[in-house]
């Protein structure tokens, strides 16, 4: 997930640009999450994004399997046939009664909906598992990568590759928060003989046509000719296709590679695993001294 594309924004910043993506509504499921990425326009400061498909309200009684019962915030509730987005894997989450959800009408039948998605269900936490590689592998090809961590003790394996849960926490009226940040001291960091990817600035979220849109924000590294605090930060969006959500997973492709999240009770706990991970790795560091 750390080789997305970066789409630099150079409209009125950061704030104008989430204001943009706080109002845009969602759309339908299909084609490549790269053809977002290839679109700058719908994420200009200065509009509000394009593209805007899908019907969203609250879930009303008489959902069910064949059947979706939709409340628009303005309007009265409108029935539609869900038989095939089911069958071809378009409901992603249930629709329970009151919940928000979105939906997608067929164009050519707007009594059918072709897509829809359970956004009360979506928010939460969702992580999954990221494993630090040795320093001197990085530039390693895969195939020396796998020798050279064949000939390291099993204890050695034990006390420096410790899994760290990363993801992100989606919150009400599109916020979102990094997961699997962890606090430490620059000189231990710089002692550790491993080093775990990049954690994602996640701080907006929103459903785009069916896609899951994750912006995040970052600020030109300290010391660097760009690290001016009038430099519009770097924004990143990551756009990924659902594949499958129920109550603990959720299931989503990204430029072609499918990624499972599993469902935390909340950042702290999930944020809470990291540290202790990263501390047993610091004490062990300190013996060594």
């Amino acid at each position: 997930m750390h080789n997305n594309k970066i789409i630099k924004m150079f409209g009125r910043g950061m704030g104008l640009l989430l204001s943009a993506l706080l109002v845009c509504g969602c759309g339908k499921k299909g084609g490549e999450a790269e053809e977002v990425a290839q679109q700058p326009s719908i994420y200009d400061a200065d509009i509000e994004v394009k593209g805007d498909s899908l019907l969203y309200g609250l879930a009303c009684d008489g959902t069910g399997d064949s059947t979706v019962i939709i409340w628009p915030f303005s309007g009265e509730p409108i029935t539609l046939n869900c038989i095939d987005a089911k069958l071809q894997g378009n409901i992603i989450g249930k629709p329970q009664i009151g919940d928000w959800i979105a939906v997608m009408r067929n164009p050519s039948d707007t009594l059918e909906a072709t897509f829809i998605v359970n956004l009360d269900q979506l928010k939460g936490t969702w992580t999954y598992p990221v494993m630090p590689v040795m320093k001197e592998l990085q530039n390693m090809s895969k195939r020396m990568q796998r020798r050279m961590m064949a000939s390291l003790s099993d204890s050695v394996k034990q006390t420096f590759f410790v899994p760290r849960e990363y993801g992100f926490t989606l919150k009400r009226s599109q916020q979102a928060q990094a997961v699997g940040r962890v606090m430490r001291n620059n000189t231990l960091e710089d002692d550790s003989p491993v080093v775990y990817p990049e954690v994602k600035n996640y701080v907006k979220w929103h459903v785009w046509n069916g896609r899951l849109l994750l912006v995040s924000a970052k600020r030109p590294e300290q010391g660097s000719k760009d690290a001016d605090v009038n430099v519009k930060p770097i924004i990143e969006v990551d756009t990924m296709t659902f594949v499958h959500m129920d109550d603990d997973s959720l299931i989503v492709s990204l430029h072609g590679t499918t990624y499972g999240f599993h469902r935390k009770a909340n950042a702290i706990e999930a944020n809470a695993a990291a540290a202790k991970a990263q501390a047993k790795i610091d004490e062990q560091k300190d013996k060594e001294k």
